[in-house]
């Protein structure tokens, strides 16, 4: 008899499912580097390519200086980083990892300004 597949949402693409999975990974080992430079930085989000070789890990931190210095400190563990990810999933290739800062917190941030900016127009 033959097995049936697992039902799962047909908008849930295996990039997705795989970029949750890095992020998961990702957090994780972050938290364990001993690292004084990461300790500002969490995990916001992972983007994968269609064809799964490239990972865009999204960070953030508390301000543009310790980003700055945090993607530096990335950079370096990169290796690590995808070891752990190769030790602790399925996976058959490890995609390699591009760090980024996570565009949606500036965004938010300018959001909240111009909001702000409106609101003490309305009342001056």
């Amino acid at each position: 008899m033959a097995r049936r597949r697992e039902s799962r949402p047909s908008h849930y693409s295996r990039s997705a499912r795989l970029g949750e999975l890095l992020r998961e990974i990702l957090a994780s080992e972050l938290a364990r580097l001993d690292d004084d430079r990461l300790e500002l930085a969490s995990v916001t989000g992972v983007e994968t390519s269609v064809e799964l070789s490239q990972a865009t890990v999204y960070i953030s931190a508390l301000d543009d200086e310790a980003a700055t210095v945090a993607l530096e400190a990335l950079g370096e563990h990169r290796l690590h980083l995808k070891q752990a990810v190769a030790r602790s999933s399925a996976v058959r290739k490890v995609p390699d990892l591009v760090f980024a800062l996570d565009p949606s917190i500036t965004a938010g941030e300018r959001i909240d300004r111009i909001l702000r900016d409106l609101a003490d127009e309305a009342e001056g």
